[in-house]
């Protein structure tokens, strides 16, 4: 991948492929091309064949050298705004032609931040999860542990980055709480502890279930504290470019 890496910064010192730029008011630009992350490759460059061409070469050459190979029937080519010719474009490359919004590494693309439709998959699992737990005769303590072990979890990925709705956070609650005194009864019940108190810490006399929204507000200000701290990474530098 180092091999990868170097390949693509020469073609973009040659302006072979051009990716998408970042601009302040200053005049100051900076410039993403691609990003890598384990085995997954994101490369961004211009809506024009002779870009197209030159990734392909590129990757061919990486794969000689290598020994490894492209998943085309993996791959898929995402049009940016409206690109007239992305048939073309696709077939230069053997990959398909997909569109945003996207789900990458588990992680929605494309969406705006404040969407419900977000917050779909996690509202999903998490029903799967009961449906599969409701066939099971679990004691309170037994579904305690499953909620806060597995339930609580469930959404953290998505809310490192992502303002959880006030919506979501009363049907999760909901999810929660009603199995966690219910089990698998079926018709009305009594909750023996208010919702509130159950979110305390077991030192506070409470039963430690998560409070999604006061997670959801410290996964959040996270950024903050590292966007302020001595951290190198690729997103702080695009941010302080933009708005820095």
């Amino acid at each position: 991948m180092e091999g990868f890496n170097s390949m693509m910064r020469i073609a973009i010192s040659n302006r072979w492929i051009k990716g998408f730029k970042v601009s302040n008011r200053a005049g100051v630009d900076m410039e993403v091309c691609h990003l890598l992350y384990a085995d997954d490759t994101v490369i961004f460059c211009g809506a024009i064949a002779e870009q197209i061409c030159y990734i392909r070469m590129i990757l061919i050459v990486f794969e000689a050298i290598s020994g490894l190979s492209v998943n085309w029937r993996k791959s898929n080519l995402f049009p940016i705004k409206e690109v007239v010719q992305m048939e073309e474009l696709a077939g230069i490359l053997g990959c398909k032609v997909d569109k945003l919004p996207t789900v990458y590494l588990g992680m929605p693309l494309g969406n705006k931040h404040k969407e419900l439709i977000i917050w779909d998959r996690i509202l999903e699992k998490t029903e799967k999860k009961l449906a599969n737990w409701k066939t099971q005769y679990l004691s309170l303590g037994g579904r305690l542990t499953l909620i806060n072990a597995v339930l609580d979890s469930l959404p953290t990925y998505v809310m490192s980055l992502f303002p959880i709705p006030i919506s979501v956070v009363k049907k999760l609650d909901r999810l929660r709480r009603n199995f966690l005194w219910f089990g698998n009864k079926e018709g009305k019940g009594y909750h023996l502890v208010e919702w509130k108190t159950a979110q305390l810490t077991k030192e506070a006399s409470g039963l430690g279930v998560r409070n999604l929204k006061l997670q959801n507000d410290c996964l959040l200000m996270k950024w903050l504290w590292r966007l302020n701290g001595n951290v190198h990474a690729l997103w702080k530098e695009v941010i302080l470019n933009k708005y820095g």
